[in-house]
């Protein structure tokens, strides 16, 4: 009986905190803007050709955009998803230290593609960069 009340309160106590953290995150997003927002990302591969793409949607997240175009694949990170492909190219930082940077404008990104709010008129860069 004590073994089913423990395993009980431990399920109990995990699934508050799983509600915490899951409170914490959605409260911790930034506001959205609503409606249709034309939106331009320049992908500049790691051979310095440009590809650009323009989209006109009513997401509100740039992650959402993105893989709901299947332009980028990532794997979960703890600040959202780690980009590790932009157009067919994978950039992998264990074996040269490459890696795909995100700007907004002329601006290297303050947060993750989950967490960028999209506005109407707004260029991003993903560029694939070597540190």
């Amino acid at each position: 009986m004590k073994k089913n009340t423990k395993l009980t309160l431990g399920a109990l106590a995990l699934l508050a905190l799983i509600t915490l953290f899951a409170g914490l995150y959605l409260s911790s997003r930034p506001d959205t803007v609503s409606g249709i927002k034309s939106v331009t990302l320049e992908v500049i591969h790691a051979d310095k050709s440009q590809r650009n793409f323009h989209f006109e949607t009513t997401k509100e997240y740039l992650g959402d955009l993105l893989m709901s175009e299947g332009l980028i694949k990532g794997d979960p990170g703890p600040y959202g998803p780690y980009i590790t492909e932009v157009d067919g190219e994978v950039a992998d930082y264990s074996k040269d230290k490459s890696y795909w940077a995100l700007f907004e404008g002329d601006d290297y990104a303050s947060q993750g593609i989950d967490q960028t709010v999209l506005e109407d008129g707004d260029l991003f860069r993903l560029v694939y960069t070597r540190g």
